[in-house]
């Protein structure tokens, strides 16, 4: 019998200057603001099924890779894992563009307190349909850039 390949786990960690509780709220509550937050990469947000912030809500990302792209990318994403406790989420890609590379494709992000500030820390968890298929790393910069945009966006506030 052929033995599945564990899935694959890159990650971008970033420290920021806003408190860890205001981060994950940001990131847990307010997620769907990302095309007004960070245009350039995300187009739209969509609520499909539940509030778009609770566990088992599901939602559907209009997005270029990178900002000079014109490709329009679709990804619907369910709310997989909620932990407020340790500010941490999964989401897990449901459909979508993604699914054509990718057998699996979830992200967790933690958000940890460092004095002022905080720490994220994303996880990209994959499976590659090929493994000519393209690597997943442009995702890493987005959410390294959603963090900037994120602080710029509370500092503001």
């Amino acid at each position: 019998m052929a033995q599945s390949k564990p899935p694959h786990v890159i990650d971008v960690e970033s420290e920021i200057r806003c408190p860890a509780d205001k981060m994950y709220d940001l990131l847990k509550n307010q997620l769907t603001q990302l095309p007004v937050i960070f245009p350039e990469i995300y187009k739209n947000a969509q609520v499909l099924e539940g509030d778009g912030k609770s566990l088992g809500s599901i939602r559907r990302w209009t997005y270029v890779i990178h900002h000079t792209s014109d490709e329009i990318l679709v990804v619907d994403e369910k709310l997989t894992e909620v932990d407020d406790e340790k500010r941490a989420l999964t989401l897990s890609v449901v459909g979508g563009d993604l699914l054509k590379t990718h057998k699996r494709f979830d992200v967790r992000v933690v958000v940890k307190p460092k004095g002022s500030g905080s720490v994220v820390k994303w996880h990209i968890i994959f499976e590659k349909v090929d493994e000519n298929d393209p690597h997943p790393d442009p995702y890493l910069e987005i959410f390294d850039n959603i963090h900037k945009k994120f602080e710029q966006h509370f500092h503001k506030e």
